[in-house]
C-alpha cells in the first residue's frame, strides 16, 4: 500500500509538471521561465519561510487537538508524523492523513476510532481558516464570487452546528445501523468518533486552533502577495488574500489530490481578471504552488523514512524512544 501511494505521488507530480509545461508553452514558455528565474534568492527564501510557519502552526494545532483528546504523544513525535504525512498529499484519497493515524496506532497503540477526530479536526480547522480568509477578501471581487464563498460558509457552519449538537449525527448513525443491521463495531466506532470530534469545538480549543489556522494560511496568502508585488503586478493585499483562499477552496471542493488542477486554474484565472499579464500570472501560480504544496511534499519525503523507521522498531524499543523524546 505504501509503495502504491509513493508511486501515486510521483505520477501526480509528473502529470502536474507536464500540465504546467503545456500551459507555459501556450502562454509563452520563454516569458514564463524568465519570470520564474528572475526571482531573487532572498524572495524565494522568504516564501519558503512563510510556508514553514504555516506547516509549524498546523502541526502544533494537530498536537493540541491530540492533547485535548487524551492522546499523550510527545510533540516531537506528532510533528514528525504530521510532516511525514505531507509526502502523500498528492495521492488520491488523502492517504497522508490516514498515514498519520497509522503512525499513532503503530507506534503508540491508539485505535483509529480514537484518533480519527484528529483527521476531521485538521480538515475542519483548515476549512474554517480558508473560509474566513475568503470572507475577508470577498469585497475585492464583488458579488460574482460571493455565492460560492457563502455556500461554502453555510456548509461549514452547518457542519459545525451538527458537531456542537452531536445528538443529531449520533441518531443518524443509529438509524443507519438499524437499516443495515450489521457491523456493530464499525457503527460503534463511528459513534465514538462523533462524540470525540465534538470535543474539539470546546470554545477555548476552537478559538485557539482557529486562530492558528488563520495565521498559518495567511502567511501563504501573504507570500502570494509578496511574490506578485516583486514581479511588478499591481494588486492589493486584500485581492491577493482572496485569490489564494478562493483558489484553495476550489481545490478542496474539487476533491482532486492536493487540489491539483482546480487550484492552479482558479488562481491563474483570478489573477488575469485583476489585469495581471498571463505570463506573470502563470509564473506566480507555479512558484507559489512549488513553495507551498510541493515544498510540503518534499519535506514529507524527507521526514517519512525517519517515521517509518520508528514504526518498524519493536514495541519495547518504540516506547523507550518515545519516553526519551518527552
Amino acid at each position: 500500500m505504501m509503495r502504491r501511494a509513493e508511486y501515486g505521488a510521483v505520477i501526480t507530480a509528473v502529470v502536474f509538471v507536464a500540465a504546467m509545461t503545456a500551459a507555459g508553452i501556450w502562454f509563452g514558455l520563454d516569458e514564463v521561465w524568465h519570470r520564474m528565474w528572475a526571482l531573487s534568492p532572498a524572495v524565494l527564501a522568504g516564501l519558503l519561510l512563510l510556508s514553514l510557519v504555516n506547516y509549524a502552526l498546523r502541526a502544533w494545532r494537530w498536537h493540541l487537538f491530540g492533547l485535548h483528546l487524551g492522546i499523550d504523544v510527545p510533540a516531537g513525535r506528532t510533528g514528525l508524523y504530521y510532516v511525514a504525512g505531507f509526502a502523500m498529499t498528492t495521492t488520491p484519497g488523502k492517504v497522508g492523513e490516514a498515514l498519520r493515524l497509522w503512525f499513532l496506532e503503530r507506534c503508540h497503540g491508539y485505535r483509529y476510532e480514537r484518533t480519527a477526530p484528529l483527521l476531521i479536526g485538521d480538515r475542519m480547522g483548515d476549512a474554517v481558516a480558508i473560509t474566513l480568509l475568503c470572507l475577508t477578501g470577498l469585497s475585492a471581487f464583488g458579488a460574482a464570487y460571493g455565492v460560492g464563498t457563502l455556500v461554502a460558509t453555510a456548509a461549514l457552519v452547518g457542519g459545525l452546528l451538527m458537531l456542537l449538537r452531536p445528538e443529531v449525527p449520533l441518531r443518524g448513525v443509529l438509524l443507519a445501523y438499524g437499516l443495515v443491521g450489521r457491523w456493530p463495531r464499525l457503527f460503534g466506532g463511528a459513534r465514538t468518533v462523533v462524540r470525540k470530534t465534538s470535543r474539539l469545538l470546546d470554545p477555548r480549543v476552537f478559538a485557539l486552533t482557529s486562530a492558528m489556522g488563520v495565521v498559518g494560511w495567511l502567511c501563504e496568502a501573504y507570500a502570494l502577495h509578496w511574490l506578485l508585488v516583486d514581479m511588478g503586478a499591481h494588486v492589493t493585499l486584500q485581492q491577493s488574500i482572496f485569490v489564494f483562499a478562493f483558489a484553495m477552496l476550489v481545490g478542496a471542493v474539487s476533491m482532486l489530490p492536493g487540489g491539483l488542477g482546480g487550484t492552479e486554474a482558479t488562481m491563474f484565472g483570478l489573477l488575469t481578471l485583476l489585469g495581471v499579464p498571463a505570463d506573470t500570472a502563470l509564473a506566480a501560480t507555479l512558484i507559489i504552488r512549488l513553495t507551498t504544496l510541493w515544498f510540503a511534499v518534499g519535506l514529507g519525503f524527507v521526514a517519512l523514512p525517519a517515521a517509518l523507521r520508528l514504526a518498524r522498531q519493536p514495541a519495547a524499543e518504540r516506547l523507550a524512544t518515545a519516553d526519551g523524546i518527552r
